[in-house]
């Protein structure tokens, strides 16, 4: 099969990670893969198979403008063409494919608009739930859902959520974890218990959330801790209550160093749709706090995980503590959080995926 994805950028981020790792996979697997982004070229970060192009029409474009038509516009806001319909640029450079995969609700226009191939949407979240604050944004992405697209849906919170608000479901098919990546890797353990989480601004990553669960620990606990938090806004640290080391952009195997050191990862979104953090956790052998909504296809409470209503810092600092202070508890989470993150490898992933899309062909030849 030749197959496009279609990007809204490809900078390093979980969503553009489990793009790319069906992708590259699906490459090795011997089909012809594609991707087209907006933005300047990101992917430096991924290593990707041969079979794989990617494509970003936008920042050619860009390349293309002289200096002086370049001044024009700063100086006299003068706005070029390739400024005035991203999706048009978007979709004129989608090649022929058999299989044209939006992966976000502005790719989905350039997707059905640029008539290529069989159109197919890669949910990752319900994404009118990014635009809360903007009415015209808020029903231009939920109308994405009413195009005439196959569906690949990444949890079961999510397909409800189509259920609900849409009316229809598709196929779920939740994100891996590469064990040869993320596994238990020997670390000299520190004095101090060492609490783990993904350091980003983004009200739904619900970071504030896990500073004022640390402050309700720090009150009433006499627990020496650190905090990690990775990702790439160093600034983070200064609002944390408890002595915070920020680690700027690890490499896979950096992370998983990082897990393996950590005594609890805690993941206090609002509300995600099958993120990569918990089972990378899970895969290390570190213990797992995690908020509800998103989580549910691989955490189960008090099994392979400890798991919150978001926006409760005091449940979240309950969790964290039981973790920290029942060494069974803690054990128990680890065993059970290694054999769900066996379950989930992004074989079984991409397996699943190529068979929607055959499905699909096969049924369009007949």
């Amino acid at each position: 099969m030749e197959i496009c994805f279609v990007m809204y950028g490809t900078s390093r981020t979980g969503g553009t990670r489990v793009l790319f790792e069906v992708g590259n996979r699906l490459a090795k697997k011997g089909h012809k893969i594609t991707f087209v982004s907006l933005g300047t070229p990101k992917h430096e970060w991924f290593h990707f198979n041969k079979n794989v192009e990617c494509i970003y029409p936008e920042y050619n474009i860009f390349n293309k403008i002289t200096i002086s038509q370049g001044l024009e516009y700063l100086f006299k806001k003068i706005k070029f063409p390739y400024l005035i319909d991203k999706i048009k640029i978007l979709s004129e450079a989608i090649p022929d494919c058999d299989i044209n995969i939006a992966t976000f609700c502005f790719t989905a226009y350039a997707v059905y608009r640029s008539g290529k191939g069989t159109p197919f949407y890669y949910i990752q979240h319900y994404e009118p739930l990014f635009f809360t604050s903007d009415r015209y944004f808020y029903l231009m992405a939920k109308e994405t859902y009413y195009l005439p697209f196959e569906w690949i849906v990444n949890s079961s919170w999510l397909n409800q959520m189509l259920e609900k608000e849409v009316g229809r479901k598709g196929p779920v098919i939740v994100p891996g974890v590469d064990t040869e990546v993320f596994h238990p890797i020997n670390t000299e353990k520190e004095d101090r218990k060492i609490i783990i989480a993904l350091g980003k601004s983004s009200k739904i990553k619900g970071l504030d959330y896990l500073f004022e669960a640390l402050k309700i620990i720090k009150k009433d606990q006499i627990l020496d801790l650190k905090l990690v938090l990775y990702g790439n806004e160093p600034f983070l640290v200064k609002r944390s209550p408890i002595p915070t080391e920020y680690v700027i952009n690890p490499s896979d195997k950096e992370l998983a160093k990082l897990y393996s050191k950590a005594d609890v990862a805690v993941i206090p979104s609002l509300y995600e749709s099958s993120p990569l953090p918990p089972l990378e956790a899970m895969a290390c052998g570190t213990p797992v706090v995690t908020t509800r909504y998103g989580t549910e296809d691989y955490c189960f409470n008090e099994v392979n995980s400890l798991v919150v209503m978001p926006g409760d810092p005091k449940s979240l600092a309950e969790a964290i503590l039981r973790v920290l202070t029942d060494e069974d508890l803690a054990e128990k989470l680890k065993i059970n959080g290694l054999k769900t993150a066996k379950e989930y490898t992004w074989e079984k992933t991409v397996e699943k995926v190529e068979k929607v899309l055959l499905k699909k062909l096969k049924k369009g030849d007949n």
